[in-house]
């Protein structure tokens, strides 16, 4: 009589096997559009705020915020500011505090100065992390991120959110 569970167990462990489409989905987001250099004078008070995939490839000195957009930084990314965003993946160097609402993956060149706040984070062998981790749960989050700005207010209410 053959074992019925080997079968099962086999196949089950292929369907939570979460590695190949997250590798997938990273390899997605290298490939993401282009954003224009970004240049700011070094005395004005501004900030960098999107919407779905932000790629930082270049020096970036202000604040990025999203509520629901990713941050990936390439190796030859640099960012000497505060993040706030849902995931950030970063490869490059980034200096300030980082809060990310669901994920943070520090890849194997990534070097970060500073706090992290986030609810999963991952870091790979190589990566260098200087600062503290703190684990918040997401619900803090979504009473963070509710519509933050009177423009996200604003908008909010044009489309009867």
């Amino acid at each position: 009589m053959k074992n019925s569970f080997a079968g099962t167990e086999e196949a089950s462990a292929k369907f939570f096997e979460t590695r190949a489409p997250f590798e997938n989905w990273l390899q997605s987001l290298a490939s993401a559009v282009e954003v224009e250099p970004l240049s700011v004078d070094d005395d004005s008070k501004c900030e960098v705020v999107f919407t779905g995939v932000l790629r930082v490839d270049r020096l970036i000195k202000v604040h990025i915020r999203t509520a629901h957009g990713t941050l990936v930084m390439t190796e030859a990314g640099r960012v000497e500011a505060d993040v706030d965003v849902r995931i950030a993946i970063i490869d490059g160097y980034l200096q300030g505090t980082l809060r990310a609402t669901e994920h943070v993956v520090l890849n194997s060149t990534a070097r970060v100065a500073g706090d992290i706040h986030t609810s999963s984070l991952t870091i790979n062998d190589g990566a260098v992390f200087e600062g503290n981790s703190y684990f918040l749960e997401r619900r803090i989050y979504s009473e963070i991120y509710n519509l933050e700005t009177e423009f996200e207010r604003h908008m909010a209410a044009a489309v009867g959110v």
